[in-house]
């Protein structure tokens, strides 16, 4: 028998890429499905279905190939292109590695099986295979289920005998042996092995500290992508994710059904049937995400709650799908020349909260800087009616033309967008009851201050140093500024205007797609920058312990505020490369030299913990590593998460040596403006 431990983990490799398209639109023809897995007999391939075609990825150029397919009328069309790997999904280049050799073992099968039935049922099986081989129990299972579910729109769960059925059913899947399948499909047994060895092999990534992301969500990436290949729609992998939650956690008050985990039971591929279906339905959609907000205090008055109920945001994100407009996640809608994101409709919980932050009432007049597709001004305007107007400005026509378009679409006769800077604000409609930035700061852009009324609120989502930010609601004190409420925020910064907050993505020219955000304030040798990575590294563990679900946000602050440079996102993988999330780290400057955060995980009496550690490269590694720790050890003694949280003020040009701090550090500069953090210590 072969060790497990043993198995060599391959370098990765480049792949021939092509989308491939076909007659219809509607998906792969079973036809022509059969004829491409039988032609890429003689070498390994992989795919992804997408938007009614393949995303084909295979060792050896296929060009004469796909050309055959169209002459002979199996395909419409085919376009080259270049792959790009989801290396961060699966947990890393070594986790991506082991992700392809499952790809290629199942797509042969898995396109030659297009069209037939049991395709849902056998991805269970072998998800199921690869769950327990990576030594998960039932309850790890079934929060990989779950976090399945996440990932796809809500369901109607089934009541009555159909439920019982189909958790019987979903049961039996889970816990038979896949191996031991009877009258299987020709390469099958080779399909079970390539999903149990991954995970052996990921599970051993994982205890040896070296996937990027969880071993649960990796797992459910691979759910995602294996159903994929077995054309199982969104709708039918929620269900399914549904009830292997509802195997895993009968307490939910699902009817249990005794487990049966005989190995020689033959699982029954044809009455797997689930009944339950995807919502459709927009109202329904919107309901979920407004009952999801108000369960989690996105959402509190009654007011705002109303608007996002009434507000049909897929209408302003014509060509996405209508259940992706309801999930929680920005949609990007424009790109500069490099193809960095340079203006998206927020995520509605982002756009839920700085709502609430406004506090727009019947008759206000708003100002919105950051235009967009227009939704957020739509759900402005239901706010402002009766007898209030907004007025809504980007840069760039195409937004505004685009935003006026939705907006007249979905009757929005009280909202006007405009082209211009939303900087500098619209004095000739002055003074605004309310002004929202939906786009980050830099600096107050303090031309907008004087046109906001008496009593007015500013809503502006500024950085402190780096990439540290949150959305600030400002109100008039005095002379001088104080905040009504501060939530933690990044937003897509300024372009083109007088107050353009200027960025600069340094990618890291070594293995891998480290890149790291820097700001013109921040003193930095950027053309260090792209290769420090590769320099010698000093590593330290601070002692400092998060336990789930404690705050991350307060440490950046405080270090926002006490380090020179501040804190700036270091997202991307590499190898050697080891920070504390899954999208990658929080990193300090100075000149040639970065220290990044990392965790490492242990246990102690009081459960699990993740120990934060600093991790430094370049000229003055050893010195910025301890410099960052120290700071992070200070921060745990006199503030740390379980003390109080900090309020803000703010003021602008001569008044701003009004504002002092009893601790220096905690008083930030910036060219226009001083933002003064109170923050008593613990105790």
């Amino acid at each position: 028998m072969v060790n497990l431990e043993d198995l060599p983990i391959t370098r990765e490799k480049d792949w021939w890429h092509a989308t491939v398209f076909f007659p219809g639109g509607a998906g792969v023809p079973q036809e022509a499905a059969q004829a491409l897995s039988s032609a890429l007999r003689d070498q390994r391939f992989h795919f992804l279905r997408k938007d009614g075609g393949l995303r084909l990825r295979t060792e050896r150029p296929t060009a004469d190939l796909l050309d055959r397919l169209v002459a002979d009328e199996l395909a419409s069309n085919w376009v080259g292109g270049v792959y790009e790997p989801e290396t961060e999904a699966f947990g890393g280049a070594e986790g991506m590695t082991v992700a392809h050799n499952v790809f290629c073992t199942d797509s042969r099968a898995a396109l030659a099986e297009t069209g037939s039935p049991g395709a849902k049922e056998r991805c269970v099986l072998l998800l199921s295979t690869m769950i327990r081989s990576a030594g998960l129990d039932q309850f790890e299972a079934g929060d990989v289920w779950a976090k399945i579910g996440s990932l796809r729109p809500p369901i109607t769960p089934p009541t009555g005998p159909a439920r019982d059925q189909a958790l019987a059913a979903m049961r039996r899947l889970m816990n038979a042996d896949a191996a031991m399948r009877p009258d299987a499909e020709p390469g099958w047994a080779e399909r079970v092995t390539a999903f149990e060895d991954a995970g052996h092999q990921l599970a051993r990534l994982a205890s040896e500290g070296r996937l990027t992301r969880g071993l649960r969500a990796v797992l459910a990436h691979h759910a995602i992508f294996a159903f994929n290949r077995a054309a199982v729609s969104a709708g039918e992998q929620v269900a399914t994710a549904w009830l292997g939650c509802q195997v895993a956690f009968p307490e939910r008050g699902v009817a249990d059904v005794p487990p049966r985990q005989s190995t020689s039971q033959e699982p029954n591929l044809t009455r797997m049937e689930t009944t339950i279906t995807s919502v459709t339905d927009p109202a329904e959609l919107r309901e979920a995400l407004v009952n999801r907000f108000i369960d989690s205090g996105h959402l509190r008055t009654p007011e705002v709650i109303a608007a996002f109920r009434d507000t049909e945001r897929h209408r302003f994100l014509p060509g996405v799908d209508l259940q992706a407009a309801y999930v929680n996640d920005a949609v990007p809608i424009k790109h500069d020349a490099t193809g960095e994101m340079i203006s998206c409709i927020s995520a509605p919980s982002i756009v839920a909260t700085q709502l609430e932050q406004l506090g727009a009432r019947p008759g206000h007049k708003i100002l919105e800087a950051g235009a967009a597709t227009g939704y957020n001004a739509a759900l402005l305007g239901h706010l402002v009616a009766p007898g209030g107007h907004v007025w809504t400005v980007d840069v760039d026509q195409d937004l505004v033309d685009g935003a006026q378009k939705n907006l007249a679409d979905a009757g929005a006769t009280i909202v006007t967008a405009v082209l211009g800077d939303g900087a500098a604000g619209l004095p000739v409609h002055a003074p605004f009851d309310r002004i929202q930035f939906t786009v980050g700061a830099g600096d107050i852009p303090v031309q907008i201050l004087d046109q906001l009324a008496p009593g007015g609120r500013l809503v502006l989502p500024m950085r402190i140093r780096g990439s540290i930010s949150r959305s600030f609601a400002f109100e008039r004190d005095g002379d001088t500024w104080k905040t009504v409420s501060c939530e933690m925020a990044t937003f897509v910064p300024l372009r083109k205007g007088v107050c353009d907050d200027i960025y600069t993505l340094v990618p890291h020219a070594g293995e891998g797609n480290v890149r790291l955000e820097t700001f013109s304030e921040q003193e930095v040798d950027r053309e260090a920058m792209r290769t420090v990575l590769d320099q010698p590294q000093t590593t330290l563990y601070t002692g400092v312990k998060f336990r789930k679900g404690a705050p991350w946000e307060w440490m950046y602050l405080y270090l926002a505020c006490v380090l020179p440079n501040g804190l700036s996102r270091m997202p991307g993988t590499r190898p050697g490369y080891a920070p504390s999330f899954g999208w990658g780290a929080m990193a300090a400057l100075d000149a040639d030299t970065l220290a990044y955060l990392t965790v490492r995980e242990g246990e102690d009496e009081q459960g699990k913990f993740w120990q934060v550690g600093v991790v430094g490269h370049g000229s003055r590694a050893a010195e910025l590593t301890d410099h960052v720790a120290t700071e992070i050890g200070e921060w745990d003694q006199g503030w740390g998460n379980d003390g109080p949280e900090p309020g803000f003020r703010m003021a602008v040009g001569n008044t701003r040596d009004q504002l002092t701090a009893t601790e220096p550090r905690f008083v930030i500069d910036k060219t226009y403006s001083r933002l003064v953090v109170d923050w008593p210590r613990k105790g």
